[in-house]
């Protein structure tokens, strides 16, 4: 069997590198303001050191912010690539220089636009179900780092700007949560009205009058990814393909897209 290959993934993987390291660093800005606080706290004959730790966290943070624009444009780039294939594995066109292999699996569907409609169903349904199982996990992260890092702004700061910059990484943290928590709950939407567009389908004679309807949500589908360009973690898309592959070729039976 050829291998799994999508156009955009090499894009992607630098991106959840990138969003690693952002971690990494949004923990060492927990650990400075942390140390900063019980060094001025408990150690004032270091106030010094404290004021040297609160201007290295003001730079990590300045650091974090930049990181996350660039993973953000780097998925914004990569999309470029990932809807071109999109399209030639619809249409059987070639606006992609590389296409993908094994990304979408609905070559039983015929070409056109209820294709398409069947591989936007199927990367809502991944997406969908591998966001919502990283919800609890983003919430908890960022809620524990907020209440760490405003527990201890009563430390007082050198500067204004450091004030500025540190007290709006809670902000920044606490949007990334609600952004999060608002792309899932599109992203149900969108998958229940593929859910009864391709159910409508099953007995429909023309099926052409479903094809605006189709194009709708696949519209909606992409437009929800570009703006708010989140990613899945490698770990967590590895854990649950298997079983999401095995549920999307039991959606296709249910919704007779095999028939389509």
């Amino acid at each position: 069997m050829s291998e799994y290959y999508n156009p955009a993934k090499e894009s992607l993987v630098v991106a959840k590198k990138i969003d690693s390291i952002s971690f990494f660093i949004l923990l060492i800005s927990t650990i400075l303001t942390a140390t900063n606080f019980i060094v001025s706290k408990y150690f004032t004959d270091l106030k010094y050191w404290a004021e040297i730790m609160s201007n290295a966290n003001t730079v990590v943070i300045i650091l974090y912010a930049i990181l996350k624009f660039g993973i953000s444009y780097i998925i914004f780039n990569s999309s470029f690539q990932k809807r071109a294939d999109f399209i030639d594995n619809s249409f059987e066109t070639n606006y992609s220089t590389q296409r993908s292999n094994r990304y979408y699996n609905n070559s039983e569907v015929e070409l056109g636009i209820l294709r398409m409609g069947a591989n936007s169903f199927e990367s809502c349904f991944f997406t969908y179900n591998l966001a919502i199982k990283s919800i609890k996990e983003k919430w908890i992260v960022n809620l524990i780092i907020v209440i760490i890092i405003i527990s201890l702004a009563v430390q007082g700061y050198n500067s204004v700007l450091s004030m500025i910059l540190q007290l709006a990484l809670p902000l920044i943290l606490i949007s990334e949560a609600i952004n999060y928590s608002i792309f899932c709950l599109r992203m149900k939407n969108i998958l229940d009205n593929f859910c009864r567009v391709y159910n409508d389908l099953i007995d429909e004679d023309d099926k052409r009058k479903k094809e605006a309807e189709v194009i709708l949500n696949v519209l909606n589908y992409e437009t929800t990814k570009s703006t708010f360009n989140l990613l899945i973690k490698e770990k967590t898309y590895n854990k649950y393909n298997p079983e999401l592959s095995a549920s999307w070729e039991n959606l296709k039976v249910q919704y007779k897209l095999k028939e389509v």
